[in-house]
Parts: structure tokens; C-alpha cells; sequence
């Protein structure tokens, strides 16, 4: 019998596949810690405890159960609470993932897959374009090169500088033909396959979530009735996502290198899902797309605005964080071409000091790991998080003695700043919470 599914119920479990698998590394001991809200709304303990476990199992099996607009927007909303309780950061494909869900919502199912591909084509375009910058491309600090060389040692390989060199146009090339092929008439299959051994890649060596919530939307892109059909050719999904996940499992790696039984089994489990989706993709491949309508234009040219808006604020320097450009060496400050802090009022950055007694209760609020992180003399933090550190550390007769910190082109970092001492913002983390105080570190993003 077949097993039937709706692109935006796909889309949010590959949310919730994303949930689990932070449940799954970092376990449950943090789950009430807020004092870093990405959103800049910091929640009780109790509310962040249910954003980061309840909502998305409740938003899908509300999207599972009704079908009316009024069950959709409630999971849509939701999907929405729990990346209010997300904390420190919200991933690109987080935010793409909710993005596709609220644009499913409201409409209609046989636009589905146009809604798919232009997001997965905006995506790919984007992250190469802006891949494109000195940093990335001719540096040893190219996030490129650096995650490479990394991941490579790991597995025990030479990083040899001859190809580390051809890894950032490669990438480039790769993600840049994904997309174009989404665009190019009869091409999609062959962006398919590109987008499988693309992910795959990405998977094994560290961001299986991100492929999963990816290969999700591949799928909606080939279901032009609005509904995902598992058919009666199982075996082909089966040893698919057994063959990947036995990839996951032989190629995974911890960013140390040492991996336990359960993160061995995660592994596996992730790969195979991811393996699951990759087979259904390939074998919807047969089914025609939906006619082309005046619906699907105007998502051509709504989706397409969108990503060109965000675009533009990456590049002017509005925004970093969601900014579908991953890896990019794009930073906050730095020798790449986003040192753009003069043209707006950029978010500061604070050094913090650690009081000389740390409470109990404290320690509660913040996670330790993260507060030696931040009141370490080689970091600075994000006005944002300094705001909520600030006044938890006021309920116990405490400061960190936020100092502003400003760029000294001279020094090539940020030190403290000559003009008055401003307070924190309550901001939207646009920015990464904790960076490093010198401009020539090399920082990924």
C-alpha cells in the first residue's frame, strides 16, 4: 500500500529531523537556556523547554490531521514558536525550511513543486554568488579550504594545497549549475543528481540536517499533484537509504574525530533517511510538472524578489545570519569584503570579563561552556546576547563590564572603543553571537 504525504507536512518533519538531531548531540541538559534568543524575545525557561521539544511534533501532526487553511497557518505558527525558542542560532536551511512551509500554506497544492524548485534554485545562486569574494576564493583562510583540510584529517587524508585550491571554484561551479539546471528546460534531472552527490557531501562531513531538509524539497519539486507518493517500488528506497547511510556511518566524523555508539547510530539513521528521500526524489522523476498558470509566474516573481532583497542585505551589510550562503567566508568584520560596518549601524560588540564569583543559580540560566567562550580575552559578543548576560547577571548582584569594542585598522582588531561606553540592545541576532576580536582569525560562517 502506498504512503502518501503533503510537500509541507515533508517539509516539516525534515524540521523536526533537524530538532532531533540536536536532541541527539547535545542532549537535553540545556533545554531551558534562553539567554541567547536569535529572535531577541527571550522566553521563561518552561516556554523555551516546549518551543524546543513540543512544537514541531504538534505543528506536524496538526498539518497530518486537517487540511483546512486555518490547521495550516496553526502550524505554520507553530513552526514559527519553536524558531522563537531557537537559541544562538538559527540555521540557513531552518529558516528555508519554514520559508517553504508558510509559502505552502496559503497555496494552492499544485504549485508545490514551482515553489520547490525556485526556493532550491534561489538557494544554490545565492550561496555561490556570494561565495564569490576574495576571502573565499584565494585565502587559506577560505572557509573552503578550511573545512576541507579539516574534515580530511579526520579521515586520516593528506590536505594537499594543490587541491584545497580547486575547492572553493569547485564549489562555486557545483551550486551555481544546480541551480541554473532548476531553470533550464529538461535539465532538472541532471540538478538532481548534482544535488545528491552535492549533499551527500555536505552530509558525511558534518550538515546532514541541512541535506535532509534540501533532498525534502527535491522531492516536493517532482510531485506535481501535491502529494508525495511512496509507491510500491520500495526496494529501491530501501537499499538507497541503506547504502547511505552505511556512507554516513563509514565517513561521519565528531569535530575531534571520536565518535560513541549513539553518535554511530545517528549517523546511520540520518543517512539512511536522507538515503530514503534521495530514492523518492529519483523515482518521481517520471511524473510531468504541473501546467504552467499565472500562479506559478507570480511565484516565480515573488520567490525570486525575495531572495534578490536578501541578497542585497547581505551584501550592504544589513544582515549575515540566514543569508542561504553557507560557508562563504563572509564575517562580521574581517579582510573579506563584508568589513562594510561604516555604511550602517551594524550591530556592536562587546568584550565581556568573567566576575571573579559565579553563582549557582547563575550557571543555571547560562551554560558554563558558552560564558567561558565569551568572557574569553580572544572574543567578543554580540550586543544582543550581551543585553540578556547582562540582566541575568544583575539578578545576582552582578556585571560582565560590557566594553563597546571598534575596529583598529592599524592592529587589524577590535579594541576597545574611545567614546562613551553605550548600553547593550535588545537586537535580532543578524550577526553571530561570539566572534573573534581579530580580524585575521580565521572564523567560519
Amino acid at each position: 500500500m502506498a504512503f502518501q504525504i503533503t510537500p509541507m507536512a515533508l517539509v516539516i518533519s525534515s524540521l523536526l529531523f533537524h530538532q532531533l538531531n540536536r536532541h541527539w548531540e547535545y542532549g537535553f541538559s540545556t533545554l531551558g537556556h534562553h539567554f541567547a534568543p536569535v529572535f531577541g524575545i527571550r522566553l521563561p525557561r518552561r516556554a523555551a523547554i516546549v518551543g524546543q521539544v513540543a512544537v514541531l511534533p504538534l505543528a506536524l501532526l496538526v498539518v497530518l490531521t486537517t487540511h483546512s487553511l486555518a490547521g495550516r497557518l496553526t502550524a505554520v505558527a507553530l513552526a514559527f514558536y519553536w524558531m522563537l525558542a531557537t537559541h544562538r542560532r538559527l540555521s540557513d536551511h531552518s529558516w528555508l525550511g519554514w520559508i517553504a512551509a508558510a509559502v505552502m500554506a496559503v497555496t494552492p497544492a499544485e504549485i508545490h513543486p514551482f515553489v520547490a524548485r525556485d526556493l532550491l534554485a534561489c538557494v544554490y545562486l545565492t550561496a555561490a554568488l556570494l561565495k564569490i569574494n576574495d576571502e573565499y576564493l584565494f585565502t587559506d583562510r577560505s572557509a573552503g579550504r578550511v573545512v576541507t583540510a579539516h574534515y580530511l584529517h579526520l579521515l586520516g587524508l593528506p590536505a594537499r594545497p594543490a587541491f584545497l585550491k580547486t575547492v572553493a571554484p569547485s564549489v562555486i561551479f557545483v551550486e551555481f549549475t544546480t541551480g541554473a539546471m532548476l531553470w533550464v528546460p529538461g535539465g532538472e534531472p541532471w540538478g538532481l543528481w548534482l544535488a545528491i552527490l552535492m549533499h551527500l557531501a555536505f552530509g558525511v562531513s558534518g550538515n546532514l540536517p541541512f541535506s535532509v531538509v534540501a533532498m525534502a524539497l527535491w522531492v516536493t519539486a517532482f510531485s506535481p499533484d501535491g502529494t508525495i507518493d511512496a509507491t510500491s517500488q520500495t526496494g529501491p528506497i530501501w537499499v538507497s537509504a541503506l547504502l547511505a547511510g552505511l556512507a554516513a556511518l563509514t565517513l561521519g566524523r565528531t569535530a575531534t574525530g571520536r565518535r560513541s555508539h549513539s553518535w554511530l547510530v545517528k549517523d546511520f539513521f540520518q543517512g539512511a533517511v536522507y538515503g530514503a528521500l534521495c530514492a523518492v526524489a529519483v523515482l518521481s522523476q517520471a511524473d510531468a510538472p504541473a501546467p504552467r498558470s499565472d500562479h506559478v509566474i507570480l511565484v516565480h516573481w515573488l520567490v525570486g524578489s525575495a531572495f534578490v532583497v536578501n541578497f542585497l542585505l547581505v551584501v550592504t551589510g544589513v544582515k549575515l545570519e540566514w543569508a542561504f550562503a553557507m560557508f562563504t567566508s563572509l564575517r562580521p568584520f574581517g579582510r573579506s569584503w563584508l568589513e562594510r560596518h561604516r555604511l550602517i549601524d551594524w550591530p556592536r560588540y562587546y568584550a565581556l570579563t568573567l566576575p571573579p564569583h559565579i553563582p549557582k543559580s547563575l550557571l543555571r540560566e547560562i551554560d558554563p561552556e558558552f560564558l567561558y567562550l565569551a568572557t574569553r580575552p580572544e572574543n567578543v559578543v554580540h550586543e544582543g546576547v550581551v543585553y540578556h548576560l547582562e540582566a541575568a547577571a544583575r539578578k545576582c548582584d552582578l556585571s560582565f563590564a560590557p566594553r563597546t569594542m571598534t575596529v583598529d585598522v592599524g592592529v587589524r582588531e577590535l579594541v576597545p572603543a574611545d567614546t562613551p561606553q553605550p548600553p547593550p540592545r535588545r537586537r535580532l541576532l543578524a550577526y553571530p553571537a561570539i566572534a573573534p576580536k581579530s580580524l585575521d582569525r580565521r572564523y567560519l560562517v
